[in-house]
C-alpha cells in the first residue's frame, strides 16, 4: 500500500508540463534575424475554475467552459523579449496598431490561463511574422496536457524558452 501511495505521489508531484508544437512556413528559419518587434497583447484569455466529481471509480474532471477575455495576466511579452535577447536578437515591445519600421520580424502572441492554486498557463501561441505583417514565418503553440490536473504549474518563464529555441530552429 505504501508503494502505491508513494508512486501516486511521485506522479502527481512530477506531473506533466504540456506539449509544444512548432511549424515553420519559411524554410529554413532566417539566421539573419537581428531585431524583433513584439506586439504586447491587449488582453489574456481566462478559463474559470470548476470542481470535478469524485465517484467510486475516481475523479472525473469537469468540461471547461470557453475562455473569457481578461486583463493581461503575467509578463509574457517581457519573457519573450528576454529570450530573444539571449539569442542575440534586439527586441522592442510595442502596441498593436503601431507601424514598426526597421525590424526583421514581428512577434505576436496570445495566452490562455486557468486557476489551480494559482494562475497557470493553459495555452500559449507565439508567431513570427514578416516585417510587413503579411506572411507567417513560424508559429509555436504550447498546450497543457489533456489531463490538466497533472502538471508542473506551467508559466511563460518555463515554456517560452523552449518555444523560442524551436522558432529560431536552435
Amino acid at each position: 500500500m505504501k508503494r502505491i501511495f508513494f508512486l501516486l505521489m511521485i506522479l502527481f508531484l512530477s506531473g506533466c508540463a504540456g506539449t509544444v508544437q512548432t511549424a515553420r512556413y519559411q524554410s529554413p528559419a532566417n539566421p539573419e534575424f537581428r531585431k524583433a518587434y513584439i506586439i504586447s497583447t491587449e488582453n489574456s484569455q481566462y478559463i474559470h475554475f470548476k470542481f470535478g466529481k469524485i465517484t467510486p471509480f475516481g475523479y472525473l474532471p469537469p468540461e471547461d467552459d470557453p475562455a473569457e477575455e481578461s486583463e493581461v495576466i503575467g509578463n509574457t511579452d517581457e519573457v519573450i523579449k528576454q529570450e530573444l535577447e539571449k539569442h542575440g536578437i534586439r527586441s522592442v515591445i510595442g502596441k498593436k496598431g503601431d507601424v514598426p519600421e526597421g525590424f526583421d520580424f514581428i512577434v505576436q502572441y496570445s495566452d490562455t490561463w486557468r486557476w489551480d492554486f494559482k494562475k497557470i498557463l493553459d495555452k500559449l501561441e507565439i508567431a513570427f511574422i514578416s516585417p510587413d505583417g503579411e506572411n507567417l514565418i513560424a508559429k509555436s503553440t504550447f498546450n497543457i496536457y489533456k489531463n490538466k490536473e497533472l502538471h508542473n504549474f506551467p508559466s511563460p518563464e518555463k515554456e517560452v524558452p523552449k518555444m523560442i529555441r524551436e522558432l529560431l530552429n536552435k
